[in-house]
């Protein structure tokens, strides 16, 4: 069974032992990923391919080191692929699309995996399908303006099959959010408008996590469900914590030596 601790601490490894730098953003999700995975998402773990899977979009896709472990942990991702992680694996620092690793979409370049979901979700509901879509975002993502289209037509064709979890660690590549655009508080106003299934939860509370996710995995809703969870980036390396400096820095860089306890 997935544990949240052991996936944090092996994902601080895969950044310390290979010098990938996006640790801080991937840091932040741990929970979120770990409550989904081992909850609530449905797929064959004998067949990273099988229709019948619903759907994670991960646009977030700088912060994937966590993903990238889950997928090992669950048989997907080869071990071959972390050991050689930034040096010659075909797994990138962003996502990079991989049907057998259950890889939904690339993504990295930011605001493009809501409108992905929201497409994915449509397609869904005019099949007469089942499956749920699920897209994780950074807050400082929210800035771009793609995914207030991609909201509004969420709105528009009652995807009651849509769940967005906004990862609000309040960090963006160089600044504070609230420095940037609209703060976390601000941008929770904004999304309420967008649906009656909106929550506000602790993301590192797994109890939360679990509640709030089945409210949309086994409710009948109206609309698409938006959660945002309040989070800190680069939870569990003390250095890396609430840090703007280490968007995009390995903790090695800062003497940081792995195996130490900073929690």
């Amino acid at each position: 069974m997935l544990n949240s601790k052991i996936i944090r601490d092996k994902t601080i490894a895969l950044s310390c032992n290979s010098g990938a730098g996006h640790l801080a953003p991937s840091l932040s999700c741990v929970e979120i990923l770990t409550t989904l995975f081992r909850d609530f998402l449905v797929y064959n773990q004998d067949d990273a391919t099988d229709d019948a899977r619903d759907r994670l979009i991960f646009s977030k896709g700088h912060g994937s080191y966590a993903y990238y472990i889950i997928l090992n942990e669950l048989g997907f991702l080869p071990d071959k692929e972390l050991e050689d992680f930034y040096n010659g694996a075909s797994i990138k620092g962003c996502l990079t699309k991989n049907s057998n690793y259950m890889i939904e979409a690339s993504t990295g370049s930011l605001g493009h995996g809501l409108p992905i979901a929201v497409g994915l979700a449509q397609a869904f509901k005019m099949q007469n399908k089942t499956q749920k879509v699920v897209c994780i975002v950074g807050d400082g993502e929210m800035q771009e303006g793609s995914n207030f289209e991609a909201l509004a037509l969420a709105y528009r064709f009652k995807l009651d099959n849509l769940l967005l979890i906004v990862d609000a660690n309040g960090l963006q590549a160089m600044d504070r959010v609230e420095d940037v655009g609209l703060d976390n508080d601000r941008l929770s106003k904004v999304l309420q408008a967008y649906t009656d299934n909106f929550s506000r939860i602790d993301g590192h509370n797994e109890a939360d996590l679990k509640l709030n996710m089945a409210k949309f995995f086994t409710n009948k809703n109206e609309s698409l469900s938006i959660l945002v969870c309040d989070t800190l980036k680069g939870k569990g390396v003390e250095v890396c914590e609430n840090s703007i400096a280490h968007h995009f820095r390995c903790p090695t860089q800062d003497g940081y030596v792995l195996g130490c306890d900073d929690e």
